[in-house]
C-alpha cells in the first residue's frame, strides 16, 4: 500500500448521525482487495441507518452491501483479482476451500466472519479526520472505497452489463433469481406463489417466468408493486389487504387446484386426507417492516405471518422457501404452530443466503442471462441517485415508494 494515506468520501453512521465524512484508509491485510465503488444498492436491510436516528450508534460504521466497482489495490497474497479488474462484491462470499464450500454449501462459507457485525474483533477499515476509527459494515458500498477479503470479490471483466445492472447482482435481485433458478429450482409447468413483490419478489417472478411456470401468483399490498408484478410476469396478483390474510390461504389453494382429478392421467384428488390443493412452489419474499413507511405498514410488521401461511399454501410434496428477514415473535395471531406432519406431507423447506448459489460461479452466469434478455435488471432498479444522495436512497427503500434504489459514483 502507498505510504501516503489515501483519503476518500464515505457515509458513516456514528453517534446519532448519518453523514458523509472524509475518511482515511487504513493499511490493508495480505488477502484484502481495495475496490473503488461505481454503483451500490440501497438494500432494505440497511435502512435502519436512517430510520433509527437519532439513537446512538455502538461504533462508527460505513454501511452497505450489494456493490460493484474496479479493483484499485490487492494484498500480496491475493490471486483471484488484480488492479483494474471489474468486480461485484455480493452479499455472500465463496472461498471454495473452507469446510462448507468443500461440501457444496456455498451459502455457509466460513468467510462470513470477515464482516464487522459477524465478528467483533475485525479491524476498522478507515478513520475519520478526528482520528476516530470506522468499521466497514458488511462489504461496503456507501463509500468511495471498500476493502474486502478476496473471497467476497467476484470478477466480471467479460460482462457487457452496465454498472447499475452489475450492482443488481450483488444482492436482492441476484438472490431472487438464484432462488428460482438454482437453489430451489422452479419446475416447468408448475404453479408458483410469491409472497411480496418488492425487488426480491419481482426477481423470483422473473425467474419463474423464465423457468416456464404455468401459473405465477403474486401477493402484495402496495399498488405500484402489484403493477410491477404484472409486468414481471405474474399471471394473477392478489392484494393482501383486499383479500385479507385470513382468506389468503384458501384463495391461493383454490387457484392452484389440479387440472384433473384423474390420478391415472397425471391428476390428484383435492378432497379428503390427501388434499392435493396448493402451489408447487411458494416463496416468502416480504420480511420485516422498518420505520414508518409512507406507503403504510402491513398488519404484521414482523414478517412472520407469511412464514406461517406459506407452508399452508404449499401442496403435499411441494417446496416452501423463506427468503426475507423476519423479526422474532410469539404472537399467536401471526406465528402459528409447526405445519406438519412432514412425514406424510413431504414438503421441502429452504432458506439460504444468496438463493443457495455459488456466487463465484453463478454471478457471471446470471449476468449472461441478463445480457441475453432472459432476466431484466433495469426494470427493478429505481430510483437511480448520485452517491451524495445516498441518504435519500435509503429513505426511498424504507418507504417502499419505488423498487430498488441504486446509488452511483459516476
Amino acid at each position: 500500500m502507498s505510504e501516503t494515506p489515501r483519503t476518500f468520501q464515505g457515509w458513516v453512521r456514528y453517534d446519532d448521525k448519518f453523514e458523509m465524512k472524509t475518511l482515511r484508509l487504513n493499511p490493508i491485510r495480505p488477502k484484502d482487495v481495495v475496490i473503488r465503488n461505481l454503483a451500490a444498492q440501497a438494500c432494505y436491510t440497511i435502512v435502519t441507518n436512517v430510520s433509527e436516528l437519532p439513537n446512538q450508534a455502538v461504533r462508527p460504521r460505513s454501511p452497505g452491501h450489494g456493490a460493484m466497482g474496479v479493483v484499485e489495490e490487492v494484498g500480496p497474497l491475493v490471486t483471484r483479482v488484480k488492479p483494474g479488474d471489474k468486480v461485484v462484491t455480493p452479499v455472500l462470499p465463496a472461498c471454495g476451500t473452507c469446510y462448507s464450500c468443500l461440501r457444496g454449501e456455498w451459502w455457509c462459507c466460513g468467510h462470513k466472519n470477515d464482516i464487522d457485525f459477524a465478528h467483533p474483533d475485525n479491524p476498522p477499515f478507515a478513520e475519520m479526520e478526528d482520528g476516530r476509527a470506522v468499521w466497514q459494515d458488511h462489504t461496503g458500498g456507501f463509500a468511495e472505497l471498500a476493502v474486502n477479503d478476496e473471497s467476497w470479490v467476484v470478477p466480471v471483466n467479460e460482462s457487457r452489463l452496465s454498472n447499475i445492472e452489475l450492482a443488481s447482482l450483488a444482492c436482492v435481485p441476484g438472490p431472487g433469481w438464484a432462488f428460482g433458478l438454482l437453489g430451489m429450482r422452479i419446475e416447468i409447468a408448475s404453479s408458483v406463489v410469491v409472497l411480496g413483490a418488492g425487488p426480491l419478489g419481482l426477481a423470483i417472478i422473473q425467474a419463474a417466468r423464465m423457468a416456464g411456470a404455468r401459473l405465477i401468483i403474486a401477493v402484495e399490498r402496495i399498488p405500484h408493486r402489484l403493477e410491477a408484478a404484472k409486468a414481471a410476469g405474474a399471471h394473477v396478483v392478489l392484494d393482501s389487504d383486499e383479500v385479507g390474510m385470513d382468506n389468503l390461504v384458501g384463495k391461493v389453494r383454490e387457484l392452484c387446484r389440479p387440472a384433473t382429478d384423474n390420478m391415472y392421467a397425471g391428476g390428484k384428488p383435492y378432497e379428503g386426507f390427501y388434499d392435493g390443493n396448493g402451489a408447487d412452489h411458494v416463496f416468502e419474499a416480504a420480511g420485516i417492516t422498518f420505520g414508518d413507511p409512507t406507503t403504510g405498514s402491513p398488519d404484521d410488521r414482523t414478517g412472520a405471518h407469511f412464514i406461517t401461511l406459506g407452508p399452508k399454501m404449499t401442496r403435499r410434496g411441494g417446496t416452501f422457501v423463506a427468503t426475507g428477514v423476519v423479526a422474532p415473535t410469539n404472537d399467536p395471531k401471526v406465528w402459528g404452530p409447526a405445519p406438519g406432519p412432514f412425514d406424510y406431507h413431504g414438503k421441502r423447506y429452504l432458506s439460504a443466503a444468496y438463493g443457495g448459489a455459488n456466487v463465484l460461479r453463478d454471478i457471471p452466469r446470471l449476468a449472461n442471462l441478463i445480457e441475453n434478455g432472459y432476466l431484466d435488471a433495469k426494470a427493478l432498479c429505481d430510483p437511480i441517485l448520485p452517491f451524495e444522495r445516498a441518504d435519500e436512497a435509503l429513505w426511498s427503500a424504507l418507504n417502499r415508494d419505488a423498487l430498488l434504489p441504486i446509488i452511483t459514483f459516476e
